[in-house]
């Protein structure tokens, strides 16, 4: 009895999750092509976690940076060394473009009339 509830939640989490991957991967294809109308649509629908996927996708590269130089740092020195390079700064200027231009968009729908 346990084991057939919990093969039906997992079916439905999966379907939900693939659900949300998809309007999310379609969400930042139609970001960069039209990011107006695009995050319009979001805030109409009242869609709260395709906006929050969508703003903390902004974020992404700095977290995708550091989990990889956690691995390399305990891979390769077995400790974590804190000292960081040009890597992280041009990965920092990445981030801060994606945030300003969603910022930029999403003030845009929101002081819409």
């Amino acid at each position: 009895m346990i084991i057939k509830r919990l093969k039906k939640l997992w079916k439905i989490s999966g379907l939900i999750a693939i659900r949300q991957g998809y309007f999310l991967l379609r969400n930042w294809y139609l970001i960069f092509r039209e990011p107006y109308l695009t995050l319009k649509a979001i805030k109409d629908k009242g869609d709260k976690s395709q906006f929050l996927l969508v703003s903390a996708s902004a974020l992404a590269p700095i977290w995708i940076y550091i989990a990889a130089r956690v691995i390399y740092d305990l891979w390769k020195y077995q400790k974590m060394i804190w000292i960081t390079g040009r890597t992280f700064l041009v990965i920092g200027i990445i981030q801060l473009l994606i945030l300003g231009y969603l910022a930029y968009w999403t003030l845009r729908v929101i002081r819409e009339k």
